[in-house]
Order: structure tokens, then C-alpha cells, then sequence
């Protein structure tokens, strides 16, 4: 199954922008309060899983198709990347992970990171991929916008191409080097890993997404 979109209860995205992503889904899941995020741009989750400790009393009385799974030993973005599995999708795109909790956004990429799944973020001023080892992503993009290569774990053989600032077998760590705010010199840029994972960051205006 292609275009699953995963929503979280973090800041919302423009509504404009959350709207655009719903709309050109073929699956809508929302963890917990995430519905409530997609109701607010007067769309409809088909499906909404989590320990429902933030669905707001509006949305329980609409008649959602709703999973209630209590697991504490897992985030609400555990139990909505399990669902996406159990609906077929070995790709999905997360949107709504961003606010004023660190802490809640580094659980996201931890769960990216234990997932089977393809995982990418839409994020407000752009898109980013999780990439595991052996990776190797394209993406279009335009001279002059941001990109960043940042290490989930240690990464070695990293190749960053397209951008100005290149990199050729390189090893990234949190305690040595990160590729941040590098910038695109050309209209598609490409990263490789042989070993670890990272998180690449594209920079796109709303108007260009979303995208799949």
C-alpha cells in the first residue's frame, strides 16, 4: 500500500498543508489526539490507534474507527507504526511531530528507527527521511536550499552528493562530525549509507508538497 499518512498530536502543520497531505493519501492513520489534528482541517481519519489518554470528546462521539491499546511499554507512534504494517504499508509518512517537547520528537525517530517501515517526516519548512543502512535516496530539490545529513547512530561510508558542501566516505557521529545546513547547488541531491542511520532533511516551501 502506497501514501499512508501517519498523524500525531504534536504542533500542527499550516492547514492548508495538513489538508493537501490528507487529500492525497489513500490511507489516513491518526495516533491518539492526532485526530483530532486531522478533524481540525475538516478531514477523517480511517483509522485512530493509542491509549486515547488526548482524542478529545468530539471526536469520540463521531463514530471514528478507533483502537484503544493501552500498552504503556510503547509510544502512541509505536502502536500507529504497527497499525500501518497491519494495514500492508511498507512505507508511511508522519506528520504533526513537531512542538515544544523534545523529548516526544527524539521518541519519534527512536520508533522510526524500530520500525520495519519506510518512515519520512513532513515536517513545517520541509520533508525528512529516515535512512537505515544500506541506503541510498535521491530527492529533487532546487540550488540554495537547506539539506542535512544528521546521525541517528554512527554512520560510516556516507556519500552526500549535489549539495555544496560534499561528502565521500564519510563517518558521521553525534560526537564528530554532522552534516548540518549544507545546501543544494543542483536540482536533485543523493545520500548513501553502508552502515548506521540517519535522518535527511530536505527543505521544500508548502507549495511544493506534498509529494510521494
Amino acid at each position: 500500500m502506497d501514501r499512508v499518512l501517519g498523524v500525531l498530536a504534536g504542533e500542527s502543520l499550516p492547514a492548508d498543508v495538513l489538508r493537501a497531505w490528507c487529500d492525497s493519501a489513500t490511507l489516513v492513520l491518526a495516533a491518539d489526539g492526532g485526530a483530532d489534528r486531522v478533524l481540525a482541517v475538516e478531514r477523517r481519519p480511517h483509522r485512530v490507534v493509542g491509549d486515547l489518554d488526548s482524542l478529545s470528546e468530539r471526536a469520540r462521539r463521531l463514530g471514528l474507527d478507533v483502537r484503544h491499546d493501552p500498552d504503556q511499554d510503547c509510544s502512541d507512534c509505536d502502536k500507529l507504526l504497527r497499525l500501518a504494517e497491519e494495514c500492508g504499508a511498507s512505507a508511511v509518512t508522519l506528520a504533526c511531530v513537531e512542538g515544544g517537547y523534545l523529548d516526544h520528537l527524539l521518541a519519534v525517530l527512536s520508533s522510526a528507527l524500530r520500525s520495519p517501515l519506510s518512515v519520512r517526516l513532513a515536517l513545517r519548512t520541509g520533508v525528512a527521511w529516515v535512512l537505515r543502512a544500506p541506503a541510498r535516496l535521491q530527492a529533487a530539490t532546487s540550488p540554495g536550499r537547506r539539506v542535512s545529513l544528521m546521525p541517528l547512530l554512527r554512520c560510516t561510508g556516507v556519500r552526500l552528493e549535489g549539495v555544496r558542501w560534499r561528502l565521500d566516505g564519510a563517518e558521521l557521529d553525534w560526537t564528530g562530525l554532522v552534516s548540518l545546513s549544507n545546501r543544494a547547488e543542483s536540482d536533485r541531491i543523493e545520500a548513501r549509507l553502508a552502515a548506521g542511520a540517519a535522518l535527511l532533511f530536505v527543505q521544500y516551501p508548502a507549495e511544493e508538497v506534498p509529494f510521494w
